[in-house]
């Protein structure tokens, strides 16, 4: 018979030390999966320095490896036209453009960015989505994005472990000789992908899982790793926590997993600031009924002398201009 004298129906999953607390003028970059996306908002509405994705969703490690190294696109490699509209391998259709020399200059300027931040950044999130990939039939060149071409142009295949370790490592190493107060913080999407079916799915996950902790071992001093995976699929283990696709993790699931990630990874005074600001959030996000009446003119008055004081307290970051 079940035992039902315990009252804890659910699993706590800790979330680790990380090997440094990340910091209120820290510089922090997100690149991945669109998990990295979520997360990398929630640094952004908080109004800490953030780079989420300048290229695009990102899914496969070698597309993510090739990113951290490449400074510019190549013309004749690095792009396709298809239906009339030029899109890029190296990033999502966020860079497509009718015009190719458009198409280029918009991959070339976020690549320029991107390597001006990977410079100095503090923080370097890393969201790993599959360990599967695709190369375009015609350049051999492994893809960040399909771009809804038909499938019949690209081969899939599936990286091994050694194969992640391999081009994250090198990747990693450069940049890191380059920057080495820079310290990688790699997360797992949560997100199953049933297409490739769920014992597959869980395959991919399983062999991410892998590399991130033989790069662990390889550099304890400076990588990482945060268990959103494990915090959404243990801990939390509700469909309540999914969007209605079932596989994509809810608003309230990133919530939460932001919430051990601001309590147990950020410093004292990060979480002191965070307490001033998410109050004066909610309020500029609030839409009166009667914007003109003397209730709300009091309220809006209120909300600006409290971003007033934020705005003289912390100078170094960035707030709305209510």
């Amino acid at each position: 018979m079940m035992n039902c004298t315990n009252d804890r129906f659910r699993t706590p999953v800790a979330v680790g030390s990380p090997l440094r607390l990340i910091g209120l003028e820290d510089k922090n970059l997100f690149i991945g999966s669109c998990f990295a996306e979520h997360v990398g908002k929630r640094f952004s509405e908080a109004r800490l320095r953030t780079m989420v994705n300048p290229l695009g969703v990102m899914y496969n490690p070698v597309s993510i490896a090739r990113l951290l190294t490449s400074q510019e696109a190549d013309p004749e490699r690095d792009f396709v036209l298809y239906k009339g509209m030029w899109h890029t391998w190296l990033g999502d259709s966020s860079l497509s453009r009718l015009d190719a020399d458009e198409c280029r200059q918009a991959t070339d300027e976020a690549l320029s960015s991107l390597h001006t931040e990977l410079k100095r950044a503090d923080n370097l999130f890393l969201t790993l989505g599959t360990s599967r990939y695709y190369i375009y039939k015609e350049t051999y060149e492994v893809v960040a994005n399909c771009h809804r071409l038909p499938s019949i142009e690209f081969e899939e295949y599936d990286l091994s472990v050694e194969e992640i370790v391999e081009a994250l490592d090198a990747a990693l190493t450069s940049l890191h000789e380059d920057n080495p107060r820079m310290q990688v913080i790699f997360t797992v999407s949560p997100y199953r992908y049933s297409k490739y079916g769920m014992h597959e799915s869980q395959l991919a996950k399983a062999r991410l899982l892998l590399a991130v902790d033989k790069l662990q071992t390889l550099h304890p001093d400076w990588i990482s790793y945060f268990p959103a995976y494990e915090l959404l699929l243990d801990d939390l283990r509700d469909y309540r926590f999914y969007e209605e696709d079932m596989l994509h993790p809810s608003d309230q699931a990133v919530d939460y997993i932001w919430q051990r990630l601001s309590n147990e990874w950020m410093s004292d005074e990060v979480r002191s600031y965070l307490a001033r600001w998410e109050p004066i959030r909610r309020s500029l996000a609030h839409r009166p009924l009667h914007p003109e009446s003397p209730e709300y003119v009091s309220f809006r008055e209120h909300t600006q002398a409290q971003l007033d004081k934020l705005r003289d307290d912390y100078p170094h970051l960035s707030f709305p201009s209510e």
